[in-house]
């Protein structure tokens, strides 16, 4: 029987990479998938029931941190758990634009752009953000559309963003630390992939 969900294993690692959003890139790219109303996992977590503590979690980290990046980056954070999508893709980019190409910073602040103006219901400039980091960031930039396209319900391009994904890190390691979780992606969709595409990108 065909599956039209995520695999309760692909749902666990879901739930395990968000809980590292503060800290990887994985767990960036799973707020990529989650944050939107009909997705596997519900509608974010019962329409993000936790949006206070959230918060009030996000107002202590902003007081506590010392690091002016830092600081701005969980400022822009806490505009978007507010709903002040405006003042979040400001800060986003602000610092997207400050940070050292091909730095993992400069890659975390990219995705948070694309997050916040999917959030602001502006679905071209999310999915344009994505596809501008190919050069840079080809696993991260197809692993963003492919949750793009997955949030979307578009089953099709989701695999392909994610068989692309995967083939070309077999030969240059552009996932990293997040092949992991495309492959947990990947396994929750059919068909199965094959072992290897014949045209990668």
């Amino acid at each position: 029987m065909q599956r039209t969900h995520l695999t309760a294993r692909s749902k666990a690692l879901l739930g395990i990479a968000v809980l590292s959003l503060g800290l990887g890139l994985g767990g960036v790219a799973a707020t990529v998938y989650l944050t939107w109303p009909n997705n596997a996992l519900g509608v974010y977590l019962h329409e993000r029931e936790n949006r206070q503590a959230n918060i009030r979690a996000l107002e202590w980290r902003v007081s506590m941190e010392t690091e002016p990046a830092s600081r701005a980056f969980f400022q822009a954070w806490l505009a978007e758990e507010k709903g002040d999508m405006a003042q979040a893709i400001r800060g986003f980019q602000s610092l997207r634009d400050a940070a050292r190409p091909g730095t993992p910073f400069h890659l975390r602040t990219s995705l948070r752009v694309g997050l916040a103006y999917g959030l602001n219901h502006e679905p071209e400039r999310e999915l344009a953000t994505y596809q501008a980091l190919d050069d840079q960031y080809p696993g991260s930039s197809r692993l963003g559309q492919a949750a793009f396209h997955l949030r979307r319900g578009e089953k099709e391009q989701a695999r392909r963003m994610l068989d692309e994904a995967l083939d070309r890190d077999e030969r240059d390691g552009s996932l990293g630390a997040d092949r992991l979780f495309a492959q947990s992606l990947r396994a929750g969709l059919v068909p199965e992939r094959r072992e290897r595409s014949p045209e990668t990108n």
